[in-house]
């Protein structure tokens, strides 16, 4: 005889869950042409999440803000070379499947139609990744290795 459990989990959201708190992520964006990589800050605005994806030297690719109740996705800005309907209309759907990922405490989003692939690791609120690895430039790896 077989016997199904049910096992209730509940992930740990990745977004911001009050009024003028917001996280950073490590964001990126892979296409089969090319990859958009840098960092993602979403802010919780009142009823809206407000997001920004800027490159490394503060280049913005785009502006977006998320409406919870209504899950609707509003790009407010996007790099020109994005600036294509049918690359928006991709975009805006991608976004909130990648809101609602965070939300449930997923880190990546695949597009299996188009073949783009989202990852949006979280960031310490240092600016660094938080994954457990990392060190910084001037603090040596190995500590057994004379200096």
């Amino acid at each position: 005889m077989l016997t199904l459990m049910s096992l209730s989990v509940t992930a740990q959201s990745l977004l911001p869950r009050e009024a003028g708190s917001r996280v950073k992520f490590n964001a990126m964006i892979e296409m089969p042409q090319g990859y958009v990589s840098g960092v993602c800050v979403i802010l919780h605005d009142g009823d809206l999440l407000k997001g920004s994806i800027f490159n490394e030297f503060g280049i913005t690719a785009m502006d977006f803000t998320y409406n919870p109740t209504k899950g609707k996705v509003k790009l407010l800005s996007v790099l020109p070379m994005l600036d294509k309907w049918y690359i928006k209309r991709t975009l805006k759907g991608d976004l909130k499947k990648v809101i609602q990922a965070l939300e449930r405490g997923e880190t990546t989003y695949e597009n299996s139609r188009r073949h783009i692939i989202y990852q949006f690791d979280p960031m310490a609120d240092d600016g660094n990744l938080s994954a457990p690895d990392y060190h910084e430039p001037n603090e040596p790896i190995y500590d057994d290795i004379p200096q």
